[in-house]
């Protein structure tokens, strides 16, 4: 019991001691208020108003000044003793124990202090300026009326530099002079803030004059003197190639008057200070005289071009007719003993009717050449346009050539080809007339006559008198495939009636001795003579030998494939 109230003795102690600390640090925060409301008290900006009352201010500057005053009449008079009322409620508080209270109250007093403290020091600062007027409108008055007099002998004397823009830049100068006038005037008068405003606005419209020049400069320099060159230059080119009767497929005048249109209404723009206009008009004007400068080059450098490929193009068509002669006929010589791809005799025709129209295209451009008629830009790109049609002629004809060629030699190759295939078909009946059999399978006796048949159709069809190399080429390799299937049956058929042979020859030992195989073996033998069916006949007596001697057909075998 005696620790519990020993232990609520020190909490009492501790509360007392931490309210008596606050007490204390309010105390401070007081007396640290004080000493800013001893300044805030004071009538600090008593002298800085008697000085600017005497200075007799009127217009805004007046009425600015009056605002000011009042304001600063507020602050000290109703303001400042209000935050005196609070700081003494708040000592109240703080000596009667109502810590809390007090400091909540000392929160409220530091930010109306802080708020005061800044009105004064705007206040102030428009104290300064106010009185400071006079002052500083001197010196820019000073400095802008310098700047206007540069500005306006810069514009007087070098007025050719502006051209039609001069009486507009003249307008504005007289704009800055008025400005400068009525600041004068609102400064007799003490009105000093309209004043200054006057000095701002006359140093906006000198900067804007300013840049206006900047811009004017290069914009007329290109209207007075690089343009009117250039026009003159393309005209008088212009009159140089028309006295050489030159041709042209625009009208050069039209276009030359639509530049000196173009160019008085860019010189109408600028004279409004237009520069967007002015600049979009000039950029046009340029984008025209450099199209009228590459026509006039165009066709001069054209015209030599045109001079010089003339007896090469006509050289290029009589050797492309050449050449197309040559290939015509040789195609109508080889006609008399090939039939001829309708694809090659249809391009070579219409190549011929090409090449006589290029000539005609060609013959016309030299005529109008030679009565001063032709436009030589498009007689150029008809000289170009001949020679890619040439050398697509003379492409497609040296591979109808190839063809032909080709065609030729395959002639030959076909005939020893079929010449070797009539020798093979021959060894294959000597190798089965060898056997001696009484006769032979109806599936090889048709397949033997089929390919026989074959090469003598491929011998009939070359030694016909017009012959077809395309559809000779693809039988011949029909027939070399069916040849090559002939042998392989040749040999497989040789290996059968082999191995019946054996077999039957090797089965007649058990032939007496065994009934069913004796059954058997008449069969095979009937299958062998008289139905020429080897396969069957193999197929009967090796069932039976493998019953009475198993292993031994695959070793009779053996003896045929060693």
């Amino acid at each position: 019991m005696s620790i519990i109230i020993i232990i609520i003795i020190l909490l009492v102690l501790i509360f007392l001691w931490y309210m008596w600390f606050l007490q204390k640090k309010n105390a401070g925060v007081l007396n640290g208020f004080k000493d800013n409301m001893t300044v805030l008290m004071e009538d600090r900006f008593k002298d800085k108003i008697k000085k600017i009352e005497d200075m007799n201010l009127t217009g805004s500057s007046s009425e600015r000044f009056v605002s000011v005053k009042e304001e600063y009449q507020k602050q000290l008079k109703e303001v400042v003793p209000n935050i005196s009322a609070d700081m003494r409620k708040a000592e109240y508080r703080n000596t009667q124990f109502k810590i809390f209270g007090a400091s909540k109250l000392l929160k409220t007093i530091g930010t109306e202090i802080s708020d005061v403290e800044a009105k004064f020091s705007n206040l102030e600062t428009s104290l300064d300026n106010l009185s400071n007027s006079d002052e500083q409108n001197s010196l820019r008055r000073d400095e802008l009326h310098k700047a206007y007099q540069l500005l306006r002998k810069k514009v007087l004397t070098q007025s050719f530099d502006y051209g039609s823009a001069a009486d507009n830049l003249e307008d504005e100068l007289s704009e800055v002079a008025t400005l400068l006038d009525d600041e004068e005037s609102s400064t007799k008068v003490g009105d000093h803030l309209e004043a200054s405003q006057y000095l701002d606005d006359a140093r906006v419209k000198i900067a804007l004059i300013t840049d206006q020049l900047k811009v004017i400069e290069p914009l007329y320099h290109d209207l007075n003197e690089v343009f009117p060159g250039q026009v003159e230059e393309i005209n008088d080119v212009y009159q140089k190639l028309l006295n050489q009767q030159f041709q042209f497929g625009d009208n050069i005048a039209e276009l030359i008057n639509g530049v000196q249109e173009n160019m008085i209404k860019s010189d109408n723009a600028l004279g409004e200070l237009n520069f967007d206009e002015t600049s979009s008009l000039n950029d046009t004007i340029k984008s025209e005289i450099e199209n009228l400068y590459d026509v006039l080059s165009i066709e001069v450098e054209s015209k030599q071009s045109v001079l010089k490929q003339q007896k090469p193009v006509l050289d290029y068509i009589n050797h492309s007719n050449y050449q197309h002669n040559k290939l015509e006929h040789r195609m109508q010589e080889l006609e008399e003993h090939y039939v001829l791809k309708k694809s090659d005799k249809t391009s070579v025709e219409d190549n011929k009717k090409s090449l006589t129209s290029l000539r005609e295209g060609y013959d016309q451009d030299v005529q109008d050449i030679a009565d001063k008629k032709v436009i030589y830009s498009k007689a150029e790109v008809t000289f170009k346009d001949i020679i890619d049609k040439l050398d697509h002629i003379e492409e497609e004809e040296k591979t109808i050539n190839d063809s032909l060629n080709q065609m030729v030699s395959s002639e030959k190759i076909a005939v020893d080809s079929v010449d070797q295939y009539a020798k093979r078909l021959e060894i294959q009946k000597k190798i089965v007339e060898q056997l001696r059999l009484n006769g032979l399978p109806d599936y090889y006796l048709d397949y033997f006559y089929m390919v026989y048949d074959e090469i003598n159709k491929l011998y009939d069809e070359l030694n016909s008198e017009q012959i077809n190399m395309e559809d000779i080429s693809k039988q011949v390799i029909v027939a070399q495939e069916d040849l090559e299937n002939l042998v392989q049956k040749t040999t497989e058929l040789k290996q059968q009636v082999s191995l019946a042979e054996k077999l039957i020859q090797y089965a007649n030992r058990y032939a007496s001795s065994d009934e069913e195989l004796k059954d058997q073996l008449e069969r095979s033998r009937a299958a062998f003579d008289n139905d020429y069916d080897y396969n069957k006949s193999v197929d009967i007596i090796s069932e039976e030998l493998e019953r009475v001697e198993p292993g031994s057909v695959e070793r009779i075998r053996e003896t045929i494939n060693a």
